[in-house]
């Protein structure tokens, strides 16, 4: 992800990393989706989820966590005859760090997976998972664009909610931390780390600062195979403000560890005419949102 591109934590060698003690199995995930005015969006996700997955791999349970929107979300209309406990609850606290840890307290599962509202599961959500199990604290799950535009091609060619990948000591290619679009997290090591810091009210850098506390107490592991489909139906000022967003959101994670993460211009990694314009749009209102911080 473009947001942070250089910030580089080292484990204490010394330490022995903690790891899961608990296996990852279907029955033990909790799925937990904070949402704020996003009807169509959570429509959108259960209609996916319930035609790609088979009743036998279904999960615990899909909390979805209505952040203070406007017009009350509803789900029941979307659940006739289905065989899965679906929560809808509220969280008053602003931001979606706050929504997702009412949704981690809510949480039977000994796993927790993060998704986005404007997000669509694919078959391989949560089998994808299980080809990965390693003893992880945190998995990064794929991201891909659910449309074909140019500005659509231009978020899953720069990997923009992919993490960083960095070597851990035995130089193999890790996650730096985690995304929620898409990722999944051993519930005790949430806990551990206190779960999202809910100082952070914007959604961007909240899910980057967990990713790194988790990182520190022991191994994260990208699990590619498991894949959502994000819906950038929004255009090009949706694209701006995610990107101010964002930069804001670097500056709150510059201060809570204390580093530089000053937006610094880039090349696209496919450099054409669309994504130079792009890169040079995403770069303007990274430093925008970062400066107004």
């Amino acid at each position: 992800m473009t947001m942070i591109s250089r910030l580089v934590f080292f484990k204490n060698e010394k330490k022995t990393p903690k790891q899961s003690s608990d296996r990852i199995t279907l029955n033990e995930i909790s799925i937990v989706i904070p949402v704020k005015n996003n009807q169509r969006g959570i429509d959108n996700y259960l209609k996916a989820f319930f035609e790609t997955q088979q009743p036998e791999f279904y999960p615990k349970e899909i909390i979805i966590v209505d952040n203070n929107s406007t017009l009350p979300l509803e789900v029941n209309h979307l659940l006739d005859r289905i065989r899965l406990p679906v929560h809808l609850i509220q969280c008053r606290q602003p931001g979606a760090g706050a929504a997702r840890n009412a949704g981690v307290e809510q949480a039977m599962g000994k796993w927790v997976l993060f998704n986005d509202s404007d997000c669509i599961p694919t078959s391989s959500l949560l089998t994808g998972y299980l080809y990965s199990d390693n003893g992880s604290l945190g998995y990064s799950g794929n991201v891909k664009s659910l449309g074909s535009d140019l500005l659509s091609r231009y978020y899953e060619s720069q990997e923009i909610l992919i993490p960083l990948k960095v070597h851990d000591v035995e130089r193999g290619f890790v996650p730096q931390y985690l995304i929620t679009a898409n990722c999944l997290v051993w519930r005790q090591a949430f806990i551990t780390t206190d779960g999202f810091d809910e100082r952070i009210t914007i959604a961007g850098g909240e899910d980057i600062d967990l990713g790194l506390r988790l990182s520190q107490l022991g191994c994260l592991s990208y699990a590619f195979d498991s894949l959502v489909l994000h819906n950038f139906d929004d255009g090009i000022l949706g694209f701006c403000r995610r990107f101010k967003r964002y930069g804001t959101g670097n500056k709150m994670v510059e201060r809570i560890w204390n580093v530089r993460l000053t937006p610094k211009p880039f090349k696209p990694n496919h450099p054409t005419p669309a994504n130079w314009t792009f890169a040079i749009l995403q770069y303007i209102y990274l430093l925008a949102g970062y400066i107004k911080s």
